[in-house]
């Protein structure tokens, strides 16, 4: 998973792309994270983290042990507890408005930046129409930025609806073990 990752970061430098994971292996998510991380340095690109609690410890103590204090003060971290819920739910505008104040400082500084979040809720009312609406326009501020990012799902609270939502709106599935360029089917007018 190393060297497609590596690849796929590599090939959408220039482009930017808007990558939905969905995983199953905690320990491989991690891992897929590490990897991402280091690419985007490789690259010189600052990495903005959006993580849950659960995860975050050993994140934070890997990337101590992995990567020098010059590589640190490139990684960013947010709780994403307090990104996703920072009105008390999931709002689409608020969020949308809050990634948009996260990185302008990087874009105005010609900072080149990625992102990865790990995108979870609380159990709210159309919980997964205002997902399916999120990432469309996140989708669309992604395009106009350039910027490389990768939205994580459990597997496991993603039904087959919101799946083939989040199919329509990124540019590449992947999962612990691949990643794939997403057809997306041309419509002619």
């Amino acid at each position: 998973m190393h060297n497609k990752i590596q690849n796929l970061i590599s090939s959408v430098e220039e482009s930017g792309a808007h990558i939905f994971y969905s995983f199953k292996d905690d320990q491989k998510y991690i891992s897929n994270l590490l990897v991402y991380i280091n690419a985007a340095i490789g690259l010189g690109n600052h990495v903005m983290i959006i993580e849950n609690d659960r995860f975050m410890p050993e994140i934070q103590n890997r990337i101590k042990t992995e990567f020098d204090e010059t590589q640190q003060e490139m990684i960013h971290t947010l709780n994403n507890y307090d990104f996703y819920c920072y009105r008390g739910n999931f709002n689409k505008e608020t969020i949308l408005s809050y990634l948009e104040n996260m990185i302008e400082p990087f874009l105005e500084k010609n900072i080149p930046i990625q992102t990865w979040a790990h995108v979870e809720w609380r159990d709210q009312e159309e919980i997964f129409q205002n997902l399916g609406e999120y990432e469309r326009e996140a989708d669309i501020m992604l395009k106009e930025t350039k910027l490389i990012t990768i939205c994580a799902y459990d597997f496991e609270r993603v039904p087959a609806s919101l799946e083939k939502t989040l199919m329509d709106c990124h540019d590449y599935h992947m999962t612990d073990d691949c990643i794939n360029l997403i057809e997306h089917k041309s419509s002619i007018n």
